[in-house]
């Protein structure tokens, strides 16, 4: 499979990714154990990795990127009554941290752990909340797609803010998968009263 391919294919994935979340939201209205911080992070570093994708010529990078700023922003603004001034504030920082890397010429650096502030506020929320029903299982099943396909691009061009947001990703996945599984079981045994079933979207 050549890099462009792969890297084409990774991309649509990616943006698959994106589209089960603010789907589910706007279906249920259930904001449950959804992290507004991770949103916002997430839309910063989208539109940090559209410009390190521009610099460094990697088309599919960029394509995506841009794409990815339409569901995105749609999903902060369906989260808009759960931000908190803390979210905003940290938020703030990571733009901050982005805009100084830019300037320093790190900016491919820090995008390595970007996928980390992303989404490790939505690991930290799954982890601490009994109530994940406002999650879409479905986008964390994509992400480990996601994840094995970035990854496998990021090998074939050599780049490693690309292997890092695979690894991350792989991982954040994986234990809010878990967690969406344990609460669900937790919950069946504490009570009587039957759990949310854990919707695909």
């Amino acid at each position: 499979m050549s890099p462009e391919l792969l890297g084409w294919l990774a991309s649509i994935l990616f943006i698959s990714r994106l589209l089960p979340q603010p789907l589910r939201l706007v279906r249920t209205g259930l904001p449950d154990g959804v992290s507004p911080l991770a949103a916002i992070n997430a839309v910063i570093s989208e539109a940090a990795w559209l410009l390190y994708g521009l610099e460094a010529g990697l088309v599919p990078v960029w394509a995506v990127s841009f794409a990815a700023l339409v569901p995105g922003v749609w999903t902060v603004v369906l989260l808009r009554h759960q931000v908190r001034r803390g979210d905003l504030a940290r938020a703030s920082l990571w733009l901050a941290v982005i805009v100084a890397a830019w300037f320093a010429g790190r900016l491919g650096v820090v995008l390595g752990v970007s996928v980390l502030v992303s989404i490790g506020p939505q690991v930290w929320t799954a982890i601490r909340s009994p109530d994940l029903r406002g999650l879409s299982l479905f986008t964390w099943l994509l992400a480990i797609g996601d994840a094995l396909l970035w990854g496998a691009y990021g090998l074939v061009v050599g780049d490693g803010a690309l292997l890092g947001y695979a690894a991350v990703l792989l991982t954040g996945a994986a234990i809010v998968i878990v967690r969406m599984v344990q609460t669900r079981s937790i919950s069946i045994g504490r009570d009587a009263v039957p759990a949310p079933a854990l919707d695909a979207v």
